[in-house]
Parts: C-alpha cells; sequence; structure tokens
C-alpha cells in the first residue's frame, strides 16, 4: 500500500550519514556513479523523499510554536529542552538554538538529495520517467527553498554538490535570488509538463503536478504585490487544483473532515502532497503522537514517555469554541482522556490538553501510521476564496462562496454576502478560518508573515490575548520585526565566520 515508504530506509542510511567535521550539509558524500540506471535514480529520489522526515520533526517548532496557536505547556522548567522551546515560543533565540541548527541541517540535506537526482537523470533512459524524476526533484528542493527563504531571508543557493573548500567560503545570496530559484524549478515543472496529475495506489505520495501548481500559486501570493500579474497567476494554478480534486461546490462535497486526517482513508482526495509514514518498526513510523501527546498519560492515550509539546493555546481554544459544534475540534484537539486504572476523566488543562490531529495508537513509541499533510485541498480553497476578493478589491460571490466550503464542511453557519461591509471585514473572517481550519499543520506562522501582521499579532498575543499564562514568566517582552527571521546557526557561522548574519542575532 506504501511502497514509497518501503524504499527510504535504503538510502536514509547513506544519505544522512555523518560527514567529515570540516564539511557543510551543501558538500555531501560524493554519491557520482551511484546511480547507474533508472532505478538508482529511483533510489536516490527515495532518499530526498526520506530525509523530508528530518525536516518535519522540528518544523512544527520554527512555525506553529512561534505563532499564536501553540505554547509552552508550563512554564518554570529548567530541562534544556523546555528552555529550546521557551525562546521559540517568545521569539528569543539565539544563534546557537540546537533545533533551529538541526532544521537548517535538514532543510539543506533535503536540497541536497534532489540536486543528487537532478545531477543522475541523463542515465535514465525512459523520457517520460526521467522527467518525472526531474519533476519531482525540482519540487522538494522548491519545497524546502521556500520554507528556508520565509524563515531565514538571504540564503545559500546550492544546485549542485559542493566541495568542503567551497561549502567553507560560500556567503548567502538575497531572497530574490532564492525566490528566482524556486519559480524556476515550479515554472519547470508546470509548463513543460514534467509530472502527471495523479498516480497509481503504489506511488500514492509522489508529488504531482497538482502540488507544484499550488506550490507555485503560494510563492507568488508570498513574494508578489495584488497588482502584480504574477500575483493574479495564481488564481489560474488555484483553480487547476481545485478542478482536480473533482470541482466541488459546496462544503458537502468534501471529504469530511475527521476522515481527512484517518489513517484508514490516507490520500484521500483532499490530500494533495503529504510526507508520509507507516508504522511497523520500519524507521518510517510518525513521530508526532509520541512529541505532542500529554505527559504522564499512563498510556491511555498513546504508549511511551510523550513529550507534550506543541500544547494548544488558550487563544486558539477560545477561537474554536465561539462555535461549539465545528467538527474541526474533536480533530484537531483533545481537553480531556480516560484514566482506565482510575476509571476517571483526566480534565486537568495542564495535564489533559494535547494536540490530536496527527495522532493513533502505537505499538512502538514514536512509531505512528498518520501522514502529515503538506498540501491539501482545504488550504487551497481558502487561498482562492483570498484571491479572488483581494483581486476585485471586494469580497465577491466566488470569494464568498469559497470561505463558506470549510465552514461548512465544519458543521458551523456559512456567511452571507451582506456580512461583509468591507475588505478589512472579509480578511478578518478569511483569516480566521484559515487559522481553524488548517491549526497544527505547520500553516500560521507562514499566513501571518505572509500577511504583514506577524509582529503585531504575537506581540498582541503574547501580552494581551495570552497573558494570563505568559505574564507569569514576569520577563516577557514585546518582539520587533527582526525576530520573525531566525538567526543563522553558529555552527555555520563558525564554519565561515564572513557569512552575514541576520540582524539583530
Amino acid at each position: 500500500m506504501k511502497m514509497l515508504k518501503y524504499i527510504i530506509p535504503i538510502f536514509m542510511a547513506t544519505g544522512l550519514c555523518a560527514c567529515e567535521m570540516d564539511r557543510e550539509v551543501y558538500s555531501e558524500p560524493p554519491v557520482d556513479g551511484y546511480a547507474k540506471d533508472a532505478a538508482g535514480v529511483n533510489s536516490l529520489l527515495m532518499g530526498a523523499y526520506g530525509s523530508m522526515h528530518d525536516v518535519l520533526y522540528y518544523e512544527w517548532a520554527m512555525t506553529e510554536l512561534r505563532s499564536d496557536n501553540t505554547r509552552m505547556r508550563i512554564n518554570g522548567s529548567n530541562s534544556s529542552e523546555s528552555k529550546l522551546i521557551e525562546q521559540l515560543d517568545q521569539n528569543t533565540l539565539l544563534s546557537s538554538h540546537v533545533w533551529v541548527d538541526k532544521y537548517w541541517t535538514a532543510s539543506y540535506h533535503a536540497i541536497a538529495g534532489a540536486n543528487d537526482v537532478l545531477a543522475s537523470i541523463g542515465v535514465v533512459g525512459d523520457e517520460t520517467l526521467a522527467a518525472q524524476y526531474e519533476g519531482e526533484a525540482r519540487f522538494l528542493r522548491a519545497l524546502n527553498y521556500f520554507n528556508i527563504v520565509r524563515l531565514w531571508g538571504p540564503a545559500f543557493k546550492v544546485t549542485r554538490k559542493l566541495s568542503a573548500a567551497e561549502s567553507r567560503t560560500m556567503q548567502r545570496v538575497a531572497s530574490s535570488e532564492i525566490y528566482d530559484l524556486i519559480e524556476e524549478d515550479l515554472r519547470a515543472i508546470v509548463d513543460n509538463g514534467l509530472l502527471p496529475e495523479r498516480y497509481a495506489a503504489a506511488d500514492l505520495g509522489r508529488a504531482t503536478s497538482v502540488a507544484a501548481k499550488v506550490l507555485l500559486a503560494k510563492v507568488c501570493m508570498t513574494r508578489y504585490a495584488s497588482g502584480d500579474a504574477e500575483y493574479a497567476e495564481a488564481a489560474s494554478l488555484l483553480r487547476d487544483a481545485i478542478a482536480a480534486a473533482g470541482d466541488p461546490q459546496s462544503g458537502a462535497q468534501l471529504v469530511p473532515y475527521d476522515e481527512v486526517f484517518s489513517i484508514r482513508n490516507e490520500m484521500n482526495s483532499e490530500i494533495i502532497f503529504a510526507v508520509r509514514y507507516t508504522a511497523g518498526n520500519k524507521g518510517l513510523g510518525s513521530p508526532f503522537g509520541g512529541l505532542f501527546g500529554p505527559l504522564n498519560n499512563g498510556g491511555n492515550v498513546i504508549i511511551g514517555s510523550p513529550k507534550h509539546y506543541n500544547y494548544p493555546s488558550n487563544d486558539l481554544l477560545a477561537a474554536f469554541k465561539k462555535h461549539p459544534s465545528d467538527k474541526r475540534i474533536d480533530v484537531s484537539f483533545a481537553e480531556k482522556y480516560w484514566n482506565a486504572t482510575t476509571g476517571k476523566w483526566v480534565t486537568d488543562s495542564k495535564t489533559a490538553r494535547y494536540v490530536t490531529k496527527f495522532l493513533s495508537s502505537v505499538l512502538t513509541e514514536y512509531d505512528g501510521e498518520n501522514d502529515w499533510p503538506v498540501i491539501r485541498l482545504g488550504d487551497v480553497l481558502l487561498l482562492y476564496a483570498e484571491l479572488t476578493a483581494e483581486l476585485a478589491g471586494t469580497p465577491t460571490a466566488e470569494s464568498v462562496k469559497y470561505l463558506n466550503m470549510t465552514r461548512e464542511r465544519a458543521g458551523i453557519p456559512p456567511y452571507a454576502a451582506a456580512d461583509f461591509g468591507s475588505m478589512t471585514e472579509f480578511r478578518t473572517a478569511l483569516r480566521e478560518e484559515r487559522r481553524l481550519e488548517l491549526a497544527f499543520e505547520n500553516k500560521r506562522w507562514f499566513d501571518l508573515k505572509r500577511w504583514g501582521i506577524a509582529v503585531e499579532t504575537v506581540n498582541d498575543y503574547l501580552l494581551d490575548r495570552e497573558s494570563a499564562f505568559y505574564g507569569s514568566y514576569g520577563y516577557v517582552t514585546a518582539i520587533d520585526e527582526w525576530q520573525t527571521m531566525l538567526p543563522v546557526p553558529l555552527s555555520v557561522i563558525d564554519i565561515n565566520p564572513d557569512i552575514a548574519q541576520n540582524v539583530g542575532y
């Protein structure tokens, strides 16, 4: 069923091996000559997909945790990991932050894997297959660079294997140059038809032309202003993605929300691109049940020693509970669990509140079955609603229709066009709907940045909306714009002290 997953460990063992001490991740141990034929290139490609497991392991901490969606479970802990979470939670980072270093390294490992595939395409005899492999590698490279440029700004542009000497002297390039590379990769896929629209069951999880179109639309909506031609281009890209999903006209035609994330319904029609996981002690299981599950739950929620990270904020829960009938509530998080030993419900918020969206029963700790959706239809519908309104300069019937689809699926009242007297009112509704629909999926931070409201939203959250929690620290302060960017890891600066660090670090 998950053939794509089963191949990954072969290359994870080689693609992520320890490098020489003076190497950076941009200069991978050589794989030249490994790919003798299409099968060898496919193995390289599976390694690149497998690298996304390492990326996602920390991505929630670089995104969701820094937004107003999640926070520390409790304050006052002196453990080293709690301090790392606290710094991300409050956007008070140092360049020595271990998790920032690990996420940076994982992202560049994934890019290096994609570059290896692109360097080996020539040995694939079948032109159609060669185009597909090229498209998949370009998609993975673009996806990782899109996250890097939004989190760090200027970055290292690496499109081939570098020598150790080159990697020690390279410099960051402007964000615009990274965006140019991202667009080049995605436009090559879209314009040249490198990828199919869908795959047979055995290959589900590979990047498709639809995924490339949505990612390109997101890039256009992030990089360009509403008056630019590239921004408007996103509309046709998103329309194509909606059509490929069956062109739904109402929430009733969408996959029910609880089935979107079910391990019994993986790669359903809602899912456009996901990082795939499989249980069974293959080294490919999802860790997120263990990372997010409630601490000391005695195996009543999930076995092992869950970390209770990515704790849902009071503020997000209050937003959800404006409509208690919202079907997304029980899918997204829980506020209690049954203790079979005591025969009682555990309801204390510090103990019993946790993310459930990516949690399922496991036989081995950190070995879940849950895939992680990176691009899905609910995201696309709301992007299209936003885009059509911004292009028109006013909420149109079409923008309200697509905004309402996810609300209808959630079982909460749809909006009428008369509910919006201005674009400000529409934007407020759209932004809240994206927050609820995509909660805990690592989208909120990027949305806040794209809308240009990250600083004001986080400051309002830290100092007002969630002040009952953060006020107990006694030293939480407002953040500035420079803190919305991550620091270049100290380990990178140590190798090349001439690298420009981000402002403030």
